[in-house]
């Protein structure tokens, strides 16, 4: 977790995340640590929380920044309960692109995210990456 901004206040920095179910509705979870860290930018905190989340629920980590032309960019990781990662999506541009493990259920949890943070969307789309 972190929200920080720069001294000029041009640069913010959020860093957030979300537990869901697979209806995309609020899980309860239980910290078990919590470690106070340096953020990224000089006006603000940062945390880490390693969190203990129920079997068939995932973690969605948000890192957003808004820079000096007043755009957002951003990264969204999808891990599983057990820590696997999912899905990797990239916000630019008003615009989501999957970069890595999209499917169905991963999208509806990036819709549903977004609509809760209430960012504007024009696209989604899936990047396919080619394997070698």
């Amino acid at each position: 977790m972190e929200r920080s901004r720069s001294k000029s206040d041009q640069h913010k920095r959020t860093t957030l995340y979300v537990v869901l179910n697979k209806d995309c509705e609020k899980v309860s979870y239980e910290i078990v640590e919590k470690t106070t860290t340096a953020p990224t930018y000089s006006v603000g905190s940062a945390e880490i929380h390693k969190v203990l989340v129920p079997e068939d629920s995932f973690v969605i980590q948000a890192s957003f920044t808004l820079n000096i032309k007043k755009r957002v960019i951003g990264e969204v990781l999808i891990l599983d309960s057990s820590g696997r990662l999912l899905c990797r999506a990239v916000y630019r541009k008003l615009k989501v692109r999957v970069t890595y493990g999209g499917n169905s259920l991963t999208m509806k949890l990036l819709k549903c995210l977004f609509d809760s943070l209430k960012l504007i969307v024009k696209k989604y789309k899936v990047l396919q990456i080619a394997k070698t």
